[in-house]
């Protein structure tokens, strides 16, 4: 698949890193925090025994939240971290992947494509910003794909979909048949998607700046309507939408109220291999981690 290429993953314990590890195979060389320690140069540049042709930078405090409130250590992690792991590619004479995050742009200007100006809205997106930044200007041969907001990885899934369905299974049990979700519109994504499609610009050698999320959009309410019907709930859970903004009173970390990518470079080069959100919904939800809960539920019942 990517011929006989040593391909490092940093941060492989999580959501995006185990997808790509999974896609890329046995030799794929993964490294989780206690193993790299992405803020430690010393710990970083002992990842040059393994002679990596390929670097997959997917190490990174992604809780904006968190990155929020501790802007220091948020830096070191994204900004810090990546400024290491430029060093080790440097060494190695290794291309460098870097996922970014839509969270780089401030929702203005619709649909986002790779010449849209970013402008973050969150101390997060700014880091982020910050560190691709670094690779454009340090790494000849870089390759930043701009994801849409994803799921995937089951029980390791941090994001909307991974949090909501045992919010809403708890609920379930509470005999609570109701849940109120926002209105803020993205793209849910399947890191699975994202892996495959990463592998195979690597693959043709591609470089630059990607822009890359599922077909169509949704609101939050209406991803959570959808997890709820394909699971089989729909008779005994309602979803009610409510405005992003009475949400947005609690959190910490401002997101753009509408993100929509255009996978424009992706489809020119006739290389989009995106699903829409639903068909790739459909596909998670039905692997065993889901179909479990679900069971466990109805046992309970």
């Amino acid at each position: 698949m990517l011929d006989d290429s040593r391909v490092l993953i940093t941060g492989a314990e999580g959501m995006l890193g185990q997808a790509f590890a999974q896609e890329i195979g046995p030799q794929a060389l993964c490294v989780n925090r206690q193993r790299c320690d992405i803020t430690d140069m010393e710990s970083v540049l002992s990842m040059r025994d393994l002679s990596p042709d390929i670097i997959i930078h997917c190490a990174a405090n992604v809780n904006a939240e968190d990155c929020e409130v501790n802007q220091v250590g948020c830096r070191k992690s994204l900004v810090e971290g990546t400024r290491n792991i430029i060093e080790l590619a440097k060494i190695c004479n290794a291309r460098i992947l870097y996922p970014q995050s839509f969270l780089i742009f401030d929702g203005k200007t619709n649909p986002i494509t790779e010449d849209t100006e970013p402008n973050p809205l969150s101390w997060y997106g700014h880091c982020k910003l910050e560190a691709a930044n670094l690779i454009k200007s340090e790494i000849d041969h870089f390759l930043i794909v701009q994801m849409g907001g994803f799921f995937g990885g089951g029980r390791v899934d941090k994001n909307f979909v991974g949090k909501f369905i045992p919010h809403a299974l708890n609920l379930l049990r509470q005999r609570k048949c109701t849940v109120e979700i926002g209105d803020r519109i993205w793209q849910p994504t399947y890191t699975k998607d994202l892996a495959k499609n990463c592998i195979t610009l690597l693959e043709h050698h591609k470089t630059g700046v990607y822009n890359m999320a599922s077909h169509g959009h949704a609101t939050f309410a209406e991803l959570a309507h959808e997890c709820i019907q394909l699971l089989g709930l729909g008779a005994v859970m309602e979803v009610a939408t409510v405005s992003a903004m009475e949400l947005q009173i609690n959190e910490k970390a401002r997101r753009p109220d509408v993100a929509i990518m255009d996978n424009t470079r992706l489809r020119t080069e006739n290389i989009d291999q995106q699903r829409s959100w639903q068909q790739a919904l459909a596909d998670y939800l039905n692997t065993p981690y889901f179909q479990s809960l679900v069971k466990n539920l109805h046992e309970v019942a």
